[in-house]
């Protein structure tokens, strides 16, 4: 029934006029040039370090087909996606012992949403973390029931792929979830078997650790990605109008930079920050990307750009020192713009329009978005673009985001000796996945906020059905009162 659904729904949405977008394959802040990953590959991701590998790895792997070939195959590949998406979503709801019928009715409410649609036919790596995620929930369950190390394995092999692919999440991450298992294991039952879990968990704990230590090699930074003072930096300093920034510039408090935007092309900081000395790396010195038709686009690989993240994140901690009022309205402004609908996100605007009413209409009856309209349709550049005030919010989101927090934290409190129904493991990892996410995007970076709401909203419609049914499992659990036998006296009278 899934799978019908999907399918007649693709249909449905390609007669409207959705097309598959290969913008930001051209524009897109983590993506190289195309030519650079097509005739060097591995050259070109030894010395990239703006973001995590993989996602181009991905797309370079792509482009060794034929050209006329990338479109279709990015499409097909996205389309597959989508579909394994909604069927591991499925299988996790029966395995936990959610009804086929319901399963079905609580899939097909994600995979036929405007936002995985849009974000479906939108050439980016969101899609593929949906996917990502969703499938380290049922390794994670499949372990669960039987303690098999292939599938901690695959878990844990599964985290590793989205720290490479997705800076949001840290090795710290990764790190937190292969301890506990090694924990877990170590006192539990098969405590023999704690070692292999170690070795399971070593293997690409390694992978992350030589992705970090190359950009180390490459930009002084150990990390996978170079972006976050770019990132502290919008949240911070630039919620400053650009008079206070101008004074405080004057007073020494902030360096130049701070009247420099982020994403300024390289030129722009010439005067702030000396260019570093060319390396002879097409991907570290060129200044921007070149496409076959003759447009060009910011290389924000570029090795300036390493410095001017530093630059930034060095200001970012002095206004958050001084104007920590200024970083409290970033944090407002991100998370109101997390719980809007993800539709919303400014970079999908033209297939938003092909989807007609449907988007307004889903987004009015599901999120509980009050009022329609077409939301902001530009790159959110300054900070009073960030806000559209609570008639663009998603109501019901903000609510079921509550139950679920709120319902997932008493559960994995009380529920340790409690049997039946989802295990506190996998109870723990969408609990606490979620709550990761909700404040790491939202204390850390402001203007795409809505995207990040992509990653967790499957997540809390499993934890929502997990919590559901440990408490109708309790509730069956609890023996009924029983009636005591009337007293001699009653009898009596």
């Amino acid at each position: 029934m899934v799978v019908v659904a999907f399918a007649l729904s693709r249909l449905a949405v390609a007669a409207a006029g959705v097309r598959f977008d290969t913008g930001p394959l051209a524009s897109g802040f983590q993506v190289l040039e195309l030519s650079e990953l097509r005739d060097d590959l591995l050259g070109s991701l030894a010395h990239l370090h703006s973001q995590p590998p993989l996602f181009n790895l991905f797309l370079g792997l792509v482009l060794r087909v034929p050209q006329s070939w990338e479109e279709p195959l990015l499409r097909l590949v996205y389309l597959a996606a989508g579909l394994a998406t909604a069927l591991a979503v499925f299988t996790v709801l029966v395995r936990f012992g959610v009804r086929s019928s319901v399963a079905v009715v609580l899939t097909l409410v994600l995979a036929l949403s405007p936002a995985t649609i849009l974000f479906e036919n939108w050439s980016h790596y969101d899609h593929l973390v949906v996917l990502l995620l969703c499938l380290s929930v049922l390794a994670l369950a499949r372990y669960e029931d039987g303690r098999r190390v292939r599938h901690v394995a695959l878990f844990l092999g599964l985290l590793a792929v989205l720290v490479l692919t997705r800076s949001t999440f840290q090795l710290v991450w990764f790190l937190a979830w292969a301890v506990a298992l090694v924990l877990l294991r170590r006192r539990g039952e098969g405590r023999a078997d704690w070692k292999r879990v170690a070795v399971a968990a070593g293997v690409p704990a390694l992978a992350i650790i030589a992705v970090y230590a190359n950009t180390l090699r490459v930009a002084d930074s150990f990390t996978s990605s170079t972006s976050l003072g770019v990132s502290l930096a919008k949240i911070t300093t630039f919620q400053l109008p650009e008079d206070e920034r101008r004074e405080m510039v004057e007073r020494g408090e902030l360096s130049p930079l701070a009247l420099i935007p982020p994403f300024t092309p390289v030129p722009g900081y010439e005067e702030v920050l000396p260019p570093p000395p060319p390396t002879g790396v097409p991907v570290l010195d060129d200044e921007v990307k070149n496409f076959p038709d003759g447009s060009t686009w910011i290389n924000f690989n570029n090795l300036v750009y390493a410095d001017v993240s530093r630059a930034y994140l060095d200001d970012a901690l002095r206004t958050l020192r001084a104007r920590p009022d200024a970083y409290l309205r970033g944090v407002a402004a991100g998370t109101e713009m997390f719980f809007r609908a993800p539709s919303d996100f400014f970079a999908l605007r033209d297939n938003r329009a092909r989807l007609g009413s449907f988007d307004d209409w889903y987004n009015r009856l599901v999120q509980g978005v009050v009022a329609s309209g077409e939301p902001v349709s530009v790159f959110p550049d300054v900070g009073r673009q960030y806000r559209q005030g609570p008639p663009r919010t998603a109501w019901l989101g903000v609510v079921v985001y509550a139950v679920a927090l709120v319902g997932g934290a008493v559960a994995l409190w009380a529920g340790r000796r409690q049997r039946g129904g989802p295990g506190l493991l996998v109870l723990g990892f969408l609990w606490s996945t979620v709550a990761y996410v909700l404040v790491v995007s939202n204390l850390l970076e402001v203007g795409e906020n809505e995207r990040f709401r992509l990653y967790t909203d499957p997540l809390v419609l499993l934890l929502l059905a997990a919590l559901a049914l440990r408490w109708t499992g309790r509730r069956r659990a609890t023996p009924a009162p029983t009636t005591s036998a009337p007293s001699p006296l009653r009898r009596a009278t």
